[in-house]
């Protein structure tokens, strides 16, 4: 189910690239650059997820909607608009969550949905003089749920249908690049995003309201190139 190890996967492979490999000179990315990077991206969300409320309350008394990890294709795009200042769009494939019920008899499952989160950010890259070019950056996120399915479980205990908001929150991010010649590099970055998505759950005449606060880590190792 949760993978507690998915949180620090991207400042662990920064730690092991560092330490790894030389600290040598190269051309720095200048204004006017473009570096698209691809590669593998773990969202673990908050293990503090969402309350249950409403008309279902009572049965679920204390209970929470946790939301599972997830890996897929992660993709950003950073443009330099100087030496030393970006602007980055994250891009994925699509991130497909199971939902359960923690606090509940048994933990029932209560279905999973699939999720978009691109995030436009802002960046400063720190020119060390080196291959090596860590940077910050913050910006906004709007996540998209879609295609959200009851599991059987759930279905059999009355559930009829899971409606998920899409959400808009602010995001921070911390990572490196590494160039190791002809414009190509690798790159591990670690970003938290602030998601918050408003759900209902219906059974039937009835609807349960769920804040669902995904609050996730998410964690990219990829392979760039620059031009």
């Amino acid at each position: 189910m949760r993978n507690p190890g998915g949180r620090p996967i991207a400042l662990a492979t920064v730690t092991a690239l560092t330490l790894a490999a030389p600290w040598t000179s190269t051309t720095a990315a200048e204004a006017g650059d473009w570096v698209v990077r691809g590669g593998v991206t773990h969202i673990s969300p908050d293990e503090d997820t969402g309350d249950i409320d409403g008309m279902l309350a009572p049965v679920l008394s204390g209970s929470e909607v946790d939301v599972d990890s997830a890996t897929a294709l992660g993709l950003t795009g950073t443009y330099f608009v100087t030496d030393t200042v970006a602007v980055e769009l994250l891009a994925s494939s699509p991130f497909e969550h199971d939902l359960s019920i923690d606090g509940a008899l048994n933990d029932p499952d209560l279905g999973d949905t699939k999720l978009l989160p691109p995030t436009l950010s802002a960046q400063y890259h720190f020119d060390t003089g080196t291959s090596w070019r860590p940077y910050v950056g913050v910006g906004v996120n709007y996540t998209i749920f879609f295609d959200e399915d009851v599991d059987s479980e759930a279905a059999g205990a009355g559930v009829t249908d899971i409606d998920i908001d899409n959400s808009i929150g602010p995001a921070a991010q911390v990572g490196v690049d590494y160039e190791f010649g002809n414009r190509w590099l690798i790159n591990a970055d670690v970003r938290y995003i602030d998601i918050e998505a408003d759900t209902s759950v219906d059974t039937g005449p009835a609807s349960t309201d769920v804040d669902v606060d995904v609050d996730p880590w998410i964690g990219t190792v990829s392979v760039g190139y620059r031009f």
